[in-house]
């Protein structure tokens, strides 16, 4: 790679601290055998029972070393055999670990009130909290045969989220499309697909829409096979912990139970006469800015003012510096760092993960790795601004925290949103004239419903999904089209009608088979909503200098895990059970909509 490309690829090298990949792997096994040596030895005296928790950490800081060193590498080309080969080897060398401790929670179950009085000394503090959660769910623990059992088939854990990327980044291949002067154009990624989408020319819009999603309706059997499968093993392992079934399970990790995601879904459709009213005016204005006579799907993905919307890579940096100043200079130097440092790997290559991440497991790790598909526009610029947030998110909690070093799923959206809002703000306070505000005011507003509405529908989705297993019934392509048409309705205020018989309202439809979430098995996208509302609450309280908003920002980012998920974002002085945190989100919204409607009202007018 020449110097000019070597400025914009991330530092991966700084994981191994001047060694090779295959000293990193020697000092993980000798960790993990350290461990494994000490692990019978635990409970017989506390000194024991410290060392065996300091060698845990230390083993911890390697392990997140050594997989995200191969797994980042494996994003960059999920083709490569070495990092395959790499992968694949450490999912089997980590086996006789986890062997060895699959009788970790029966042991301190039977030792609970010797575990108890060791954890009554200070320096075992911090590790109170999980043994709790720990005796709280002992009758979810099976026995020690059992659980043997399931470490065994735990190999198999991660292999459908492993065929869906197999198919979505190396099988699909788009094929080239033509605009309406037959200039022919190649889609080489997801995101060049959308990046095609905002195109002037209606004939490659068509196209480039035809040709992405039929990719995936083509594959609609491979795909909702896999979801099946995967939604059914993860529904069986469920039940043999005496869950009814996996959302379930997934409720009881994240210490809330179904009646809070109802809660949320409920919460959410309250603002389904708000999502009409501004998809009505919306479509009325791309309808205008455009010329067209009718509104199809291809056209949806236009921008509904024509401005500047080219950045590079340096004037995104500048731009989010400068958004930035607002959480103080610690915040922006981090920042710096991770731009000068080469945190993020920022260009599409091939074979390249087609979304965005920051990555997961930083403890022991100096850089917060960003890995995306810069493609110049402006949803660049709020990627990076998103992904930023997550990694800023990783600073602070390992800055503070000695063991809860990570972020539950749960609310690990909120850093990222509240990022993309003050930065929708600080755009929008530059802005000079109405087209500018009103396309700000369109990212905030679009950004808002496709976090809360499309992403409740899509958990509602995997809800209904799950229940059909439940009752034994079956998931099949058709099955889950009507599903998702059925939920666009209720979400949506809405009444479409589609044919899935129609290949043209089939394709459409196939958008369900393509959240890679659904493969991975964590039941997680209703919590985009959580952070959303949390992100639109705080960052209009920030943005309007809220001192003691900004003070509850960073206890929240310094938190960790060391509280409950809801308990963290009480930090934030938000609580989901008191209605007014609906009211005053939707207070916040209504104003929005109602600057954007007169803005659009006066450019149509002209």
């Amino acid at each position: 790679m020449n110097d000019s490309k070597l400025k914009y690829d991330w530092d991966l090298e700084d994981i191994l601290k001047g060694k090779s990949i295959e000293d990193l792997y020697k000092k993980w096994l000798k960790k993990m055998n350290d461990l494994i040596n000490s692990y019978d030895n635990q409970l017989k005296s506390i000194d024991n029972f410290i060392n065996y928790k300091n060698l845990e950490q230390e083993y911890t800081k390697v392990t997140n070393r050594l997989y995200n060193y191969i797994s980042n590498n494996l994003n960059e080309d999920s083709t490569n055999k070495n990092w395959i080969s790499w992968n694949q080897k450490l999912a089997f060398d980590i086996h006789p670990l986890l062997m060895k401790t699959s009788n970790e929670e029966n042991i301190i179950l039977k030792n609970k009130k010797k575990v108890i009085d060791f954890l009554k000394d200070d320096r075992l503090k911090e590790y109170r909290r999980g043994y709790e959660l720990l005796f709280k769910k002992s009758k979810r623990v099976l026995s020690e045969k059992e659980e043997m059992i399931l470490t065994k088939l735990s190999k198999l854990s991660g292999s459908y989220e492993e065929i869906y990327s197999s198919v979505v980044d190396s099988t699909i291949k788009f094929d080239d499309v033509l605009d309406s002067k037959n200039k022919t154009h190649k889609i080489t990624s997801v995101a060049k697909a959308f990046e095609l989408l905002k195109s002037n020319d209606q004939t490659l819009r068509k196209n480039v829409w035809i040709e992405f999603n039929s990719k995936y309706y083509d594959n609609r059997y491979i795909l909702t096979q896999t979801l099946f499968y995967n939604y059914l093993e993860l529904n069986e392992y469920a039940k043999i912990r005496k869950y009814s079934n996996y959302i379930e399970s997934v409720c009881d990790s994240d210490e809330v139970n179904l009646k809070f995601v109802n809660l949320i879904y409920s919460g959410v459709i309250s603002y389904a006469n708000e999502y009409k009213s501004f998809y009505s005016i919306r479509n009325k204005l791309i309808s205008y800015t455009y010329g067209l006579n009718k509104l199809n799907p291809w056209d949806k993905s236009l921008d509904v003012v024509k401005i500047k919307n080219k950045y590079t890579i340096e004037q995104i940096q500048s731009i989010l510096l400068d958004a930035f100043k607002i959480f103080g200079d610690e915040y922006t130097n981090v920042l710096q760092k991770a731009f000068d440092e080469r945190w993020i790997s920022w260009l599409p290559k091939p074979n390249k993960h087609s979304g965005a991440y920051s990555i997961g497991g930083t403890k022991g790790i100096d850089k917060y790795y960003i890995s995306m598909n810069y493609d110049s526009t402006i949803s660049s610029l709020f990627t990076a601004a998103h992904e930023l947030g997550h990694s800023l998110h990783s600073y602070f909690f390992n800055k503070t925290q000695k063991i809860h070093c990570s972020c539950s799923i749960f609310y690990a959206e909120i850093a990222s949103i509240t990022n993309e809002l003050l930065l929708s703000y600080y755009l929008l306070d530059k802005s000079k004239n109405n087209k500018e505000k009103l396309f700000v005011l369109d990212e905030i507003i679009t950004n808002f419903f496709a976090t809360t509405t499309r992403q409740v529908i899509f958990s509602n989705f995997e809800y209904e999904m799950i229940n059909r297993l439940t009752n034994n019934q079956p998931i099949t392509y058709e099955v889950a089209f009507e599903t998702y048409n059925s939920l666009i309705n209720k979400y949506t205020n809405s009444n479409k009608k589609v044919n899935i018989n129609k290949k043209m309202d089939a394709i459409g439809l196939s958008t369900i088979l393509r959240i890679d979430h659904f493969y991975v098995g964590n039941f997680y996208v209703y919590k985009y909503a959580i952070g959303q509302i949390c992100a639109l609450i705080i960052a209009n309280k920030i943005w309007n200098k809220d001192k003691q908003a900004l003070n509850n920002y960073f206890k929240f980012l310094k938190s960790g895990s060391s509280l409950s998920p809801l308990d963290t974002i009480k930090l934030l002085g938000i609580d989901f059970n008191d209605k007014n945190i609906w009211d005053e989100c939707k207070y916040i919204l209504d104003d929005l909509i109602k600057k954007y409607k007169n803005i659009a009202k006066l450019i149509m007018k002209k």
